[in-house]
């Protein structure tokens, strides 16, 4: 099962693993298989760029696969940083969500936090949305126009 809800590939990891055998001190091993994709999510992480002061907003689409359906139970910001609204929608027939994400930070400077989606589906009771906010300082002569 994918835990991060982009899946639809085959994943491969591998390892070297140290032993006391004189003959064979290192082994490596290798582990491979399909990973299924639970949900759709578009884009697999939000950038909100903007100048401080500004309010920045983004949306993020998550549509559960046919295979995995699931409905979305709520959602939170991990950090303190982000403003989030869930709205169910359709989507070519289908069941859908639309996350809402506004930043809430004022200080320039950028940050990375994440949306916690939990949802009815036993096998993957949460999924992680990323947000990347980037906030440049707002220009000298634009301050004393404000």
């Amino acid at each position: 099962m994918d835990t991060t809800g982009y899946g639809g590939r085959r994943l491969e990891k591998s390892a070297d693993v140290m032993t006391n055998d004189p003959k064979t001190p290192v082994v490596h091993l290798t582990i491979a298989g399909p990973v299924d994709r639970f949900a759709t999510i578009t884009p697999r992480m939000l950038s909100l760029r903007g100048v401080s002061g500004e309010t920045l907003r983004g949306s993020v689409s998550i549509m559960p696969e046919e295979k995995y359906p699931f409905k979305i139970l709520g959602t939170y910001p991990v950090g303190g940083n982000l403003k989030v609204q869930l709205d169910q929608v359709t989507q070519g027939g289908r069941t859908a969500y639309a996350l809402q994400v506004e930043n809430l930070r004022t200080d320039a400077g950028s940050f990375n936090d994440t949306v916690r989606v939990k949802t009815d589906h036993p096998l993957q009771p949460e999924m992680d949305v990323r947000v990347y906010v980037y906030l440049r300082a707002q220009p000298s002569f634009e301050k004393k126009a404000n």
